[in-house]
């Protein structure tokens, strides 16, 4: 996970660091455009590199998990985001409040939903060239992805979130 702490560290430098002295007029203080939008893909990428580190992490051939990551692909992992949060959020109001349960199908909601709204942000991010960022935008996006990593690591080792990684790869046969 080091690698995908790493970039969450990156995006909240990114999202939170001046560019310019205070000198400037207020207009071009802050950070820039492409350091708020980098900031925002930055924080994409740090969920994406974590769900895919714990996946590959599974693999008892280390010197194959290099490969193993390349596998993955954003639009699976869409895909397969998308469907856990159909599943969660259908089994969600089941679950008893305060139960593991709960919990846990709260948190994998959380991860998958962070994933997708991620995902989205950072398409908007790199090629809507007309949506202006702002500062708020960018630390909010970096904000989620941090409680998402929360989330995941409470839960990591629970077997329906062990299925999910699995399915972030592919369809199963």
């Amino acid at each position: 996970m080091a690698y995908a702490d790493d970039l969450l560290d990156v995006a909240r430098s990114l999202a939170g660091l001046p560019l310019v002295p205070p000198s400037v007029p207020a207009d071009r203080q802050g950070p820039s455009q492409a350091a708020l939008r980098r900031a925002i893909s930055t924080a994409y990428y740090a969920i994406f590199h974590l769900l895919i580190s714990e996946a590959t992490r599974n693999w008892e051939r280390e010197e194959l998990r290099p490969e193993l990551a390349r596998l993955f692909d954003h639009g699976r992992m869409r895909t397969a985001s998308n469907e856990l949060q159909t599943q969660m959020a259908r089994q969600l109001p089941r679950a008893a409040k305060g139960t593991a349960e709960h919990a846990l199908f709260d948190g994998l909601l959380l991860v998958a939903s962070t994933f997708l709204d991620a995902q989205q942000a950072r398409n908007q991010a790199d090629y809507n060239t007309a949506r202006t960022w702002t500062q708020s935008d960018a630390l909010d996006q970096v904000a989620g992805v941090a409680e998402a990593f929360k989330c995941w690591r409470s839960v990591r080792q629970e077997p329906l979130a062990q299925a999910y990684l699995l399915s972030l790869l592919g369809k199963r046969v």
